[in-house]
């Protein structure tokens, strides 16, 4: 059982913050879920970025509980940043009782997990459950239509919001023809997009908010990423806004 006092919890290199804008809240964290229908829609990407801003405001967990990506999805991103400092910590698991043992871990204001593509009832309901649940949605109809079906199954009536990701330059229209679509339809979605580029991941082993000062991609991606922070905090109902990183 995860809890405060046997959860596995990695903690890589930290990054040398200024004083953290708000502690952990005692009565448990905010929990972020990111899932989706399928694979292959950014969920990782999502979890990565939404972690790491989170963690710039206050203490931060950061779970894979996708299993059949042991060692790849978010601990693939971390580990690809070759010892880069990040402001949260990691752990892995799936099982429904951890899930839904989130709550209990009061040393962090957030908790960031990156569910598997699952039809599994009990994850599923802890998924559900999250103060904010992202549901990755890319501009792409056949992966579009899965992620609506899923999504219109397993969260309707939860507070959930579609983010259009893996934008490429050239769906910049169909982007945005889907999110007038999407709003049309009265589905919750997010103001901002994230840009295809292999930047929002990695760029050679630094993260989008250090390489921005010196590469236009990375420049974009972080201005996505700071866009979807922005408003991941606001859905919690929280005052604060996401500081902008100067890469030195």
């Amino acid at each position: 059982m995860v809890d405060s006092k046997t959860l596995d919890v990695w903690r890589f290199k930290r990054m040398k913050l200024p004083e953290q804008q708000a502690g952990p809240r005692a009565q448990g964290p905010y929990s972020v879920s990111v899932w989706g229908g399928k694979g292959g829609i950014g969920k990782s990407t999502d979890a990565f970025l939404a972690a790491y801003q989170l963690g710039l405001i206050g203490p931060t967990l950061l779970i894979n509980a996708d299993k059949k990506q042991d060692g790849g999805g978010v601990t693939e991103l971390v580990n690809s940043l070759k010892g880069l400092p990040v402001p949260f910590e990691l752990t892995e698991t799936d099982t429904a009782a951890d899930l839904a043992a989130i709550r209990r871990l009061k040393q962090f204001r957030y908790v960031v997990t990156d569910h598997a593509p699952y039809r599994d009832e009990a994850k599923l309901k802890q998924a559900a459950k999250a103060d904010l649940t992202i549901v990755p949605d890319p501009p792409r109809r056949l992966d579009s239509r899965a992620v609506m079906s899923s999504t219109k199954a397993y969260l309707a009536g939860t507070n959930y919001r579609l983010h259009i990701t893996m934008v490429k330059h050239t769906d910049k229209s169909r982007a945005r023809a889907m999110k007038t679509s999407l709003q049309d339809l009265g589905l919750p979605v997010f103001g901002g997009w994230m840009r295809y580029y292999n930047a929002h991941e990695m760029l050679n082993g630094l993260t989008v908010f250090e390489a921005a000062a010196e590469d236009a991609q990375a420049a974009k991606a972080a201005e996505d990423a700071y866009l979807f922070g922005d408003e991941i905090l606001a859905q919690l109902g929280e005052s604060f806004t996401v500081p902008r990183l100067v890469a030195k």
